[in-house]
């Protein structure tokens, strides 16, 4: 019984075969299963509904208590639907990239996956960044761009003024980068231990210190990411933001996701199955 079967070559430098095939199976993990669309209507419903509380609830809040001055020193109604979304929304971001990312590669260390992949014809930096990049996809379109979206209608809709899109897009690069940091952050400590706990444990922790003590740690502000959410939120509104203040967290941010993801390409290189 004989069959004719058509395989397609796959042209990829050597340093980086399997990437497509590993690229294919992580982005269908996503986009295969019931995932993305759980996720798209659980961040799309977080984010209209800060926005919708700001907007319209704390105007009757303030009526009903006396205090609508409040409002107003607050910088308005649209600077308090951007410090929804851009801050608290930047949090819940940041601690959804490492819930949904712990298990990338802890997973499949524990199950023997990750030893049978490598057992193929895959380089392992290979296996690293197709992770990294199909969840940096799946991030930038079901957490970032759709909630953004759906933020930027309801602020304009909502206060009826006019919402100027290129420095919204602005800020919206901001929490780009700031979910990034924390995704190769996860990714990375995902490599270095073999259990959940101390991924969650060390990511979180440093996500809620910069929430909760960022303000008693201000000589960190120039080399974390902890005043990205804010700078976002002053971004996206227009405001002028001085070079000293915002370019320092913003290059730090970059250069620290360029060493989680050296770190963890290293480390991988050497773990033993």
């Amino acid at each position: 019984m004989s069959a004719n079967v058509e395989i397609k070559r796959v042209k990829e430098w050597a340093w980086m075969r399997g990437f497509a095939n590993l690229y294919q199976k992580e982005s269908r993990a996503w986009w295969s299963t019931r995932r993305w669309w759980i996720n798209g209507l659980l961040w799309l419903g977080l984010a209209v509904g800060l926005v919708a509380t700001m907007i319209f609830l704390m105007p009757a809040i303030a009526a009903a208590t006396g205090t609508t001055t409040a409002v107003a020193e607050a910088g308005g109604l649209m600077q308090l639907g951007l410090k929804a979304f851009f801050e608290l929304g930047a949090l819940a971001i940041a601690i959804g990239v490492i819930v949904l990312c712990q298990d990338l590669i802890i997973e499949e260390k524990q199950t023997g996956l990750a030893e049978w992949l490598l057992a193929k014809p895959v380089q392992r930096k290979a296996y690293v960044l197709a992770k990294l990049c199909s969840s940096l996809v799946a991030v930038l379109l079901l957490m970032i761009a759709l909630p953004g979206a759906a933020a930027y209608g309801v602020l304009s809709l909502g206060t009826g003024e006019s919402l100027s899109l290129a420095p919204y897009l602005a800020g919206m690069g901001i929490v780009i980068l700031h979910s990034l940091f924390y995704l190769t952050l996860t990714l990375m400590l995902g490599v270095f231990f073999s259990s959940r706990s101390p991924v969650l444990g060390i990511a979180l922790v440093i996500v809620l210190t910069g929430f909760l003590f960022s303000g008693l740690l201000q000589p960190l502000w120039s080399i974390t990411p902890w005043m990205l959410p804010a700078l976002a939120e002053l971004t996206a509104g227009n405001q002028a933001v001085p070079s000293w203040l915002l370019w320092p967290p913003l290059l730090a941010t970059v250069l620290w996701c360029v060493v989680f993801t050296c770190a963890a390409l290293i480390k991988f290189e050497h773990t033993e199955f």
